[in-house]
């Protein structure tokens, strides 16, 4: 009917919208003036390419990254999350260049975290507004942007995709019995990517279950 056609365009607005602000956001990436080896950068592009290596070499065992610390290996993926290292290698195949790979993959993860901010708040709040607004500022957050410019920590910034995803899974829980399932990808998502992001989702949703546990539907 006509109301779904129009809520059907206003979602996929809503959607551009975000892809432009994301867009926008990693503009600045496409100078060669950005240092992303600062801070953590540098250690983020060593994995990817020691982490690609190792599977040539054996691909059995790619969390040893063999030709690290003089050869004798370093078991760097054992410790730290496998997505975003996975997620560059990927990119590299298609594009050729682990630089272009990383800057690919921080305009994917922040377009990906405002849009499940946007699914999250839409939900919680029933309004389109709301939701694009919080998830452009989620995008905007200076500590997220900080992370993205000035730390290079690519762990923590992807984090900032699932967090929306488990507490979209908690508010269906107690809500709807609908798309539980968000929970258990969003969680899943944040154990691959950032170990100390984890606890403290863990933690906060823990408090949520404390708080709301008498509205939990069968």
């Amino acid at each position: 009917n006509m109301k779904e056609k129009i809520l059907k365009n206003r979602n996929l607005i809503d959607v551009f919208v975000i892809i432009i602000v994301a867009l926008l956001i990693g503009i600045p990436l496409l100078s060669s003036k950005i240092d992303i080896y600062m801070d953590d950068g540098i250690q983020h592009i060593a994995r990817a390419y020691g982490t690609a290596e190792s599977f040539r070499e054996n691909w059995l065992f790619p969390n040893i990254i063999s030709d690290f610390t003089n050869e004798y290996g370093y078991s760097w993926n054992l410790f730290y999350g496998p997505l975003t290292t996975y997620s560059i290698i990927i990119i590299r195949l298609i594009v050729g260049n682990y630089i272009v790979a990383y800057k690919i993959f921080t305009v994917i993860a922040m377009f990906l975290s405002g849009f499940f901010m946007y699914q999250f708040l839409k939900n919680f709040t029933r309004n389109n507004e709301v939701a694009v607004l919080g998830s452009i500022l989620y995008m905007t957050f200076p500590y997220h942007l900080t992370d993205l410019y000035t730390r290079n920590a690519i762990g923590e910034y992807t984090s900032f995709i699932f967090i929306p995803l488990v507490f979209l899974g908690l508010y269906n829980l107690f809500n709807t019995s609908d798309k539980n399932y968000y929970l258990s990808i969003g969680a899943i998502g944040l154990i691959l990517t950032h170990n100390l992001s984890t606890v403290i989702v863990a933690i906060f949703s823990f408090i949520y279950l404390l708080v709301n546990i008498d509205r939990l539907k069968d």
